[in-house]
């Protein structure tokens, strides 16, 4: 049996539906809409845990209807809430980028994986000097239809984009 680590938004209330899906020992980590800062601290002492707990998966989740995506794309309500500032310009940015380059009847899709895959790279150069062998992954909770999908590997990235 693996242990999985998953980072999750608090306000998706996914932890009831993750520990009916799988089959694992789960451990969580919460922060609005996965805007989660690794500094130093807490990078070493997740190490810690990864290791004391065997932990072999880590996963990032977002609802497709989390309310912070939602709320960055439309009204801006909670964008002073501190951590979440860099989170909104980083969304109104690429939002902005892949409307002038795609129409999407749901951008929403996009941008919430656009930011899984931010945060599983950004993770990933972080962590792999220190833990081995960790399996890390991204998905999107469909919530009409109650399933999990897995985040395709660099849908659309602004770092990377090229025009031919």
């Amino acid at each position: 049996m693996s242990n999985n680590l998953y980072f999750i938004c608090p306000t998706d209330n996914l932890e009831s539906i993750i520990n009916s899906t799988f089959n694992e020992e789960k451990y969580y980590v919460t922060s609005l809409a996965n805007s989660i800062t690794f500094n130093h601290q807490f990078i070493k002492d997740l190490c810690s845990t990864i290791v004391y707990k065997g932990i072999t998966d880590v996963t990032f989740i977002l609802s497709d209807d989390n309310q912070f995506v939602r709320d960055a794309l439309q009204s801006k309500d909670f964008k002073n809430i501190r951590g979440l500032e860099s989170f909104y310009q980083r969304i109104s940015i690429h939002k902005n980028f892949i409307n002038t380059i795609w129409y999407s009847s749901d951008i929403r899709q996009i941008l919430i994986s656009y930011i899984l895959n931010l945060k599983k790279r950004e993770f990933q150069n972080i962590i792999n000097s220190s833990v081995q062998s960790l399996n890390i992954n991204a998905m999107i909770y469909n919530k009409e239809r109650n399933v999990f999908n897995k985040v395709r590997s660099e849908l659309l990235n602004l770092e990377f984009f090229n025009l031919n």
